[in-house]
């Protein structure tokens, strides 16, 4: 109901007030005594007050109208993408609509110098807010695309991003070559004054600084002309949904294993704490040996995290063969050890309904997240996977905007362009190398089920 109907219903019985106090005067002959007159004037008072408030609501209701018409011709639909969403005011490419492609647009304003084209793009550029690419006239510009393609393609076809998700997330600066962050790494001490009048403790602070490389993540796929020129289709969304999905997903597995040299991220099995888990008959619990089930090991991480940083685990990161064979463990009355949510007894852990990825249930209290990108190739035999165990507040992503461009030199020949979408990342895995135990070892031995 409008907020004006119930003043529009007060006036109205303000007004019959009114007309009954002229009435029964008039009846009788008479004009108003003293006490009707100064509830006339009072009543009139406020239905000019009532009248005022009417008119500046129906003015308020007729410029949202007005907005609301213009965000349903001009607004993308907000997508779901990881923990948030985005959107984008007045996008020039739609996804609802095909009468323009992107990279159609990327390639007529570099290529053939399409001013109609490029002031698309220009156009599309101004409804992104802080975006950091280039639109340098002269080099045909290079533009970010349309947040909502990356979005929704980013989280079809191959396996999510699960694990470079729970990072905390920034915008990389252009221009560096690095990320540096200072870190205390001696503290200064405090003790007991023996006697009265003696010397304080007196302990110097040291510092150092957790670092990050800049690591490329790019792609490349050469179209035929047709495509651009016939198309009745916008193949931006076969191109992004490869070429995206693809940049998310080797992203991810840098941040989970990436060797820090040869231009790639360090990622976090090399930056934690290890956590060894050694057994040839692994189990997850273990009425006879328990001190060396996988219970046990993942216990000892969670105990890593809070005893040397001060601060409890938040994220139990597996991968989906890794979970199954919790879920398939029973207790010797064959009842599952983790218990499906609900009421439960004495369960080591609850699961949802069943996933693929992301989130699906806890063990020892904390979210498990489930991330396919989690090899199951580690050691020197290729046969382990790990489980990673983190404050996810500690550990940091820097990510620029994917960047888009097109080429048509050396394929002119074949009637051919070449697309490539690139983007740079930074990784802090250690800033608290104390925030993140992984746990391996021969009892991690990728099961079979």
């Amino acid at each position: 109901m409008s907020l004006i109907d119930p003043l529009k219903a007060r006036r109205a019985a303000m007004k019959a007030e009114l007309e009954a106090l002229v009435s029964g005067a008039e009846s009788e002959a008479r004009g108003l005594n003293a006490g009707e007159s100064t509830t006339f004037d009072a009543r009139m008072d406020e239905i000019k007050a009532v009248d005022l408030r009417i008119s500046e609501l129906q003015e308020a209701e007729t410029r949202e109208a007005a907005a609301a018409a213009h965000r349903v011709e001009t607004a993308a639909p907000a997508v779901a993408f990881g923990e948030g969403v985005r959107s984008e005011p007045n996008p020039v490419y739609r996804r609802d609509r095909s009468e323009n492609s992107w990279f159609a647009d990327v390639f007529r304003a570099k290529t053939e110098g399409n001013a109609e084209a490029r002031d698309r793009l220009v156009r599309a550029q101004e409804t992104r807010a802080g975006d950091l690419v280039s639109t340098t006239a002269t080099q045909g510009g290079v533009f970010a695309p349309p947040a909502w393609l990356v979005d929704q393609y980013i989280t079809l076809a191959r396996p999510h991003r699960v694990l470079a998700n729970l990072a905390q997330s920034e915008v990389l600066p252009r221009g560096i070559s690095s990320i540096n962050l200072p870190k205390v790494s001696g503290g200064s001490g405090a003790g007991v004054q023996g006697t009265q009048n003696s010397a304080l403790t007196d302990t110097a602070l040291t510092s150092t600084s957790v670092s990050s490389g800049i690591t490329m993540i790019g792609g490349k796929q050469i179209v035929p002309r047709q495509l651009i020129d016939q198309s009745g289709v916008p193949f931006d969304r076969i191109i992004l949904a490869d070429l995206a999905a693809d940049y998310a997903k080797q992203l991810d597995i840098q941040v989970i294993n990436g060797s820090g040299s040869t231009g790639q991220l360090r990622g976090l099995a090399g930056a934690g704490t290890t956590i060894t888990y050694t057994t040839a008959a692994p189990k997850v619990v273990d009425a006879t040996t328990n001190a060396n089930s996988f219970y046990s090991a993942l216990v000892r991480a969670v105990n890593s995290v809070s005893t040397l940083r001060f601060l409890p685990a938040n994220a139990v990161v597996m991968n989906p063969t890794r979970w199954a064979w919790v879920l398939e463990a029973v207790d010797s009355s064959g009842r599952p050890i983790v218990a499906p949510s609900g009421a439960s007894f004495n369960a080591l852990g609850t699961a949802g309904a069943p996933q693929a990825e992301g989130s699906v249930g806890n063990l020892l209290g904390l979210d498990v997240f489930l991330d396919p990108n989690i090899p199951v190739t580690m050691n020197s035999a290729t046969n382990q996977d790990a489980v990673f165990v983190l404050r996810r507040d500690d550990i940091w992503l820097y990510e620029s905007e994917l960047e888009t461009a097109s080429f048509d030199a050396t394929y002119a020949d074949n009637a051919s362009i070449l697309f490539r979408v690139l983007g740079y990342s930074a990784f802090i895995p250690d800033r608290y190398a104390a925030s993140t135990s992984v746990i391996l070892g021969t009892g991690l031995v990728t099961p079979t089920l």
